[in-house]
């Protein structure tokens, strides 16, 4: 039977969760790879590519990763400074995560070579697409990721890539569209507001690299984790994890916390990461949240 919600109890309960799930309690988690990085230009390099590939479980991702950015010692960032196309398809030969291979991965490495080259940073690009006239973060993250795409260099319109490449034996080839999602597409765009969240936010664990952004205009990174516990929480009433649902959420936890909305979404990612809060729920799992009196179907 669903609970009614109380909003001042369900911030409590929030904000009790936050201060649980520290920096201390981040493994596994993709943000520790980027964490590594002392050097903004290489935590942004390593933070977009961590985020890209962040689908699947963490673990694997981390792993993955881990292992793309330790054949890019001691700077990523001058790595792709130098960036050579042939060289690093040697470099990375037989890169494997789910359905990306060798070949989505040097593509994406040498769009951010392009834009390294054009732009001097990742940084440096967001900043010439942000607009704080914008009222959220979502048209400034479709203008970067349109350059992204391209290269750091504008292309018309009929010149877009849209969909998948079909390979020559006819298998379809996953496009630079699933790893670097726009809210054009209408995509919850989870991967890339992660990167985005890692950048612009102030407090740990996140980096607080692009100080000139307003973390307000942030929106959640929201995959099935965090749509199905928001809909346990009454934050979510979408079927799909879009960008509108992604939206919707987002404005729900800004009643608590205007300023900074997207906070809560390490602490609430924990509980899916960490399978606490899974599709199957299970009652002894219930038994020991501290959203159980705040959850609209916890198990008796």
């Amino acid at each position: 039977m669903r609970k009614p919600l109380r909003g001042a109890l369900l911030r409590e309960r929030l904000d009790a969760l936050v201060a649980t799930f520290d920096v201390a309690t981040i493994e596994p988690d993709p943000l520790q790879l980027v964490r590594r990085y002392d050097e903004p230009r290489d935590a942004e390099v390593a933070g977009l590519l961590a985020a890209a590939f962040a689908y699947g479980r963490a673990e694997v991702v981390v792993a993955n990763v881990g292992a793309v950015l330790a054949k890019m010692r001691p700077s990523p960032y001058a790595y792709l400074a130098t960036f050579d196309r042939n060289e690093a398809t040697r470099r990375f030969a037989g890169f494997s995560h789910r359905f990306h291979k060798t070949r989505e991965l040097v593509a994406l490495l040498e769009r951010i070579a392009n834009v390294i080259e054009t732009h001097g940073s990742l940084g440096a690009l967001f900043r010439e697409c942000y607009d704080e006239a914008d009222t959220d973060i979502g048209p400034s993250l479709a203008r970067f990721v349109a350059l992204l795409r391209s290269g750091g260099r504008p292309r018309p319109p009929a010149a877009r890539q849209r969909g998948s490449a079909t390979r020559a034996d006819g298998r379809v080839r996953p496009s630079m569209e699933y790893l670097l999602t726009s809210p054009e597409d209408g995509s919850a765009c989870k991967r890339m507001n992660l990167y985005l969240r890692w950048m612009v936010r102030r407090t740990s664990p996140d980096l607080g690299l692009w100080t000139f952004v307003d973390p307000a205009k942030l929106v959640m990174p929201v995959d099935t984790h965090i749509h199905r516990i928001a809909t346990f929480l009454g934050l979510n009433d979408r079927k799909s994890a879009d960008w509108k649902a992604a939206r919707a959420i987002t404005d729900r936890l800004a009643v608590f916390d205007a300023s900074d909305p997207v906070r809560y979404d390490f602490a609430l990612c924990r509980l899916g990461i960490l399978d606490l809060c899974s599709r199957k729920r299970r009652k002894e799992n219930c038994d020991v949240c501290q959203l159980r009196d705040v959850c609209r179907f916890p198990v008796a």
